[in-house]
């Protein structure tokens, strides 16, 4: 992957893989949401979501997983949680 020093064309995935090779271009993410992985038991699922839901600023429920899911399809296309 190569690229000429605009971050602005990268897709998430690309920006992604910068990220985790830490490259010296990435200072913000303008534009992109930064999310946390929440690993919950299934009877917790539903409550936690109504709460997201009802806390949409701090909390923005960006994905939820069914239950066995590795990866979030919409959000990191070929991410593994596991």
């Amino acid at each position: 992957m190569q690229h000429s020093g605009s971050l602005d064309c990268l897709s998430p995935a690309e920006l992604r893989l910068l990220i985790r090779q830490k490259d010296s271009r990435i200072r913000t993410t303008a534009g992109l949401a930064e999310g946390r992985v929440v690993v919950l038991p299934n009877h917790l699922a539903d409550e936690f979501e109504a709460f997201c839901h009802s806390n949409p600023a701090p909390l923005p429920l960006l994905y939820r997983s069914q239950s066995g899911e590795t990866s979030c399809p919409p959000l990191a296309k070929h991410a593994d949680i596991r």
